[in-house]
Parts: structure tokens; C-alpha cells; sequence
């Protein structure tokens, strides 16, 4: 088959637009769950449509861990690494900002939201005044 008719489908395209290496089963899944063919030519999908699955690729990034499939040998000196990556809080920030992007102009409902957070405070150790099993409790008097 000649290079230049080769079609480029629309998984080769989300593929080759994300750039960390992910699983193909994750893209599948993406895809399917948005309706998509992955074997259709790219240039006859819907660009919202190619949009939204690109950025659910980027929240499934955002959301996984941080280094995935990293392997490595070593052997006298010798060490190899290969596959995976490790991914930094800023790149963290900038996958979602994309994401929340592409989101908040064509699907408002699956933007990523900010972390939330909660403070604890505390008031000291409190006398009882009832047990666990809903009986007073004697106190000292001094």
C-alpha cells in the first residue's frame, strides 16, 4: 500500500495528538463511550465530537497517577529504562486547563473541578458527659 493513501483514522489521531503514551484499550473505551468509530477517517468525525474524546483522554491523564509503566534494568553498570512517564504538577495544570478548555466551550457538565479542601480545627480534648453506650458518666468533683 502506497504511504501516501494511507487513512489516517481517528484513533491514529488521538493517538498522535496526546503526548504521553497511553493505554489503546483506554482510547477504545473513550471513543465508545462517545460514539465514535475508531477506524473512521478523521477528516469525515465531527470536530466537536474529536474535540470532547481528545479531552476525555486528557481528564483520564489528569485523573490516573502521576509515573505509570515505567520499567528498568540494570545489570554491572548497565541500566536500561523504558515505556511510561512521569508526569509533574505542571503538567497536571496545563492538561487540565486544555481539557477544562475544550469543556467549558462545548460541554460545560465534565469540567474538572478545582480540589477540594477542608481545614480542621481543634477545640481541645472535651469532657464526656455520656458513654459510647448512651450512659452518664461519674466526674470527679475537686
Amino acid at each position: 500500500m502506497d504511504k501516501g493513501n494511507k487513512i489516517h483514522t481517528l484513533e491514529d489521531a488521538l493517538f498522535s495528538k496526546v503526548r504521553f503514551s497511553i493505554p489503546e484499550d483506554t482510547v477504545r473505551t473513550i471513543l465508545i463511550e462517545r460514539a465514535l468509530d475508531g477506524n473512521m477517517a478523521y477528516v469525515d468525525a465531527n470536530p466537536a465530537d474529536v474535540r470532547l474524546a481528545y479531552a476525555d483522554i486528557l481528564k483520564w491523564l489528569v485523573l490516573g497517577p502521576s509515573k505509570m509503566n515505567n520499567t528498568s534494568d540494570s545489570d554491572n553498570g548497565w541500566s536500561h529504562t523504558e515505556g511510561g512517564f512521569e508526569m509533574s504538577e505542571r503538567d497536571r495544570a496545563e492538561l487540565k486547563a486544555e481539557a477544562n478548555a475544550i469543556y467549558a466551550e462545548l460541554e460545560p457538565g465534565s469540567m474538572l473541578k478545582k480540589k477540594s479542601s477542608f481545614r480542621i480545627t481543634s477545640h481541645g480534648v472535651k469532657r464526656a458527659d455520656i458513654s459510647a453506650f448512651g450512659c452518664p458518666l461519674p466526674h470527679i468533683i475537686k
